[in-house]
């Protein structure tokens, strides 16, 4: 595994369009680092809360960033514009971690095969609406939508 790259950085709002955005800007130097590498995803620690993101552009801001959403700000204890401490490595980029009881659920209705067949970022898509559930029963039922859509 890489080693660790650090700075401290600041969420930030990034408005496109109609919405607003919470991203993390990435320094030139960390982007030049990461671009020798050779990755589109990182892991990476905002106030050592560690996650597995990817590295996203965008027409309407200059640097690389990583998206910081509300479930992603809730979960670190960040607030916009607040100073942070970063560290982000190259991530295994078929690397997804499924939830046990996701996992448990895909292997329950048979549907192994098809989900091995996914791509990891068609997992990640897929498990993302079922982690960010606040609920225990809109977690359930996000888990039944998405062993649905595998059969």
């Amino acid at each position: 595994m890489q080693d660790w790259l650090s700075f401290e950085g600041v969420v930030v709002p990034m408005e496109w369009g109609d919405s607003i955005y919470t991203v993390l800007p990435l320094p030139a130097d960390i982007v030049e680092a990461l671009k020798s590498q050779g990755t589109k995803r990182v892991d990476v620690e905002l106030n050592d809360c560690p996650f597995n993101m990817a590295l996203t552009k965008a027409p309407v801001i200059d640097s690389v960033f990583i998206y910081a959403g509300k479930s992603i700000l809730a979960a670190a204890g960040i607030e916009p514009d607040q100073v942070i401490d970063v560290r982000l490595r190259k991530a295994d980029e078929n690397l997804v971690e499924v939830p046990d009881d996701v996992s448990l659920a895909i292997m329950q209705a048979g549907v192994s095969d098809v989900w091995n067949d996914l791509t990891p970022g068609k997992k990640r898509g897929l498990l993302h609406t079922v982690t960010t559930a606040k609920r225990a029963a809109t977690r359930a039922a996000r888990i039944e939508k998405l062993i649905e859509s595998l059969r």
